[in-house]
């Protein structure tokens, strides 16, 4: 009888640490999109939304839209050292992808008409007012932003 209550114990151990590896495992989640435009034609200096809220551990693809007629940046420190970037993808505005970039992502500039995609995961948590445009005078016009990562 105790043989069989320590090997049922065991059996059952072994399948939740199973469980726990597979749920965490992030090549097998869908990532949740999130499009940012970057500026409109009634209102270039401003981010749309300038408020965004992100989860620790999730896979996000972010779109990152320039329907202005001026170029952008997408530029936040604090972010940037709170996530995992996975890579950044550009595009023309067919569609059509010219660049692939892995690694440390410091800031991402989309030109007018342009789209850029930021596949990343969060890591830490915490509330980022330094969301912004880095273009000379676009701060200062609005585009500016507040990042929060739960």
């Amino acid at each position: 009888m105790r043989k069989s209550y320590l090997i049922i114990t065991f059996s059952c151990l072994v399948t939740i640490d199973f469980q726990v590896h597979a749920a965490g495992d992030l090549s097998r989640q869908e990532p949740i999109e999130v499009v940012v435009e970057l500026g409109s034609e009634a209102n270039p200096m401003r981010f749309y939304p300038q408020d965004l809220v992100f989860e620790t551990g999730k896979l996000y693809r972010m779109i990152l839209r320039n329907p202005s007629n001026v170029k952008h940046y997408f530029s936040s420190d604090s972010f940037v050292q709170s996530i995992y970037t996975r890579k950044v993808m550009a595009y023309m505005p067919d569609g059509e992808m010219v660049a692939e970039i892995k690694g440390h992502v410091r800031e991402v500039e989309v030109f007018p008409g342009h789209t850029a995609d930021w596949w990343f995961v969060p890591i830490q948590t915490g509330t980022f007012k330094d969301l912004k445009c880095t273009v000379e005078g676009h701060s200062e016009a609005g585009m500016v932003g507040t990042i929060t990562i739960k």
